[in-house]
């Protein structure tokens, strides 16, 4: 018996198709997203969030110590936009070379989506500094923080790759548990270091949670048509 594959290649398992539930659930979440992400920008151009954001940053630096400063510090490492874009960036390589084009695309568009955004919201958006630069003089916004741009792209690319990853059948549920917990890691180390404000937190998770569910509808829409029955 004769076969066209070659040896010791292995095919691809077909990922499972996306259910139109899948695709409104998504297109639900990207709604709401930008909803809630609305409402945290209008609150922090309005000052309405300061006295909680100062209140959040004066009981966490009370608690600071040097213990939790080194046990932060693989998370800030690990969370550098140069890792977490190379790391993406060679995840969507291994899927197009593994014969997964509509993933490797769904998944690359990710952290593209969350650069664009975050200069648009750097430009247009009110903004002010860092808690660890609020003291500039004349009140000059010299690092703007609003969302943050760790917490947007990490939240973005982590949900990404955990849905798609999921419905290609290429991922266990520690790893999928493990990319879920990481975004919410790097928010609350920023907010420790003093890095961020929790707005510019809140507005990160809900702006990457957007660009995920955008990604989701990608996907979605990337799939090829099932043949009609005969």
């Amino acid at each position: 018996m004769t076969t066209d594959a070659t040896p010791g290649a292995r095919r691809p398992a077909p990922a499972r198709p996306v259910s139109g539930a899948t695709l409104a659930g998504a297109a639900v979440v990207l709604v709401v997203a930008v909803g809630v992400f609305s409402r945290i920008a209008r609150r922090v151009a309005s000052k309405e969030a300061e006295p909680v954001d100062q209140a959040l940053r004066d009981r966490l630096q009370e608690h600071r110590s040097a213990a939790l400063d080194v046990a932060v510090k693989p998370v800030t490492l690990l969370s550098l936009p140069i890792l977490v874009v190379t790391a993406t960036g060679a995840l969507v390589w291994h899927l197009h070379r593994t014969g997964r084009p509509r993933a490797a695309v769904a998944i690359g568009v990710a952290p593209v989506i969350a650069a664009v955004a975050g200069q648009s919201f750097t430009t247009f958006l009110h903004q002010r500094n860092p808690p660890d630069a609020s003291d500039a003089p004349h009140g000059e916004v010299t690092e703007p923080s609003f969302p943050s741009g760790h917490t947007t792209g990490v939240t973005a690319e982590a949900l990404a790759i955990a849905f798609v990853l999921a419905s290609e059948g290429l991922a266990s549920g520690e790893t999928l548990a493990a990319l879920l917990v990481w975004p919410l890691l790097v928010g609350v180390t920023r907010v420790y270091r003093d890095r961020h404000w929790l707005s510019d937190i809140l507005g990160g998770w809900a702006a990457g949670t957007g660009v995920a569910a955008a990604s989701v509808l990608l996907y979605g829409a990337l799939a090829k048509p099932e043949p009609d029955a005969v």
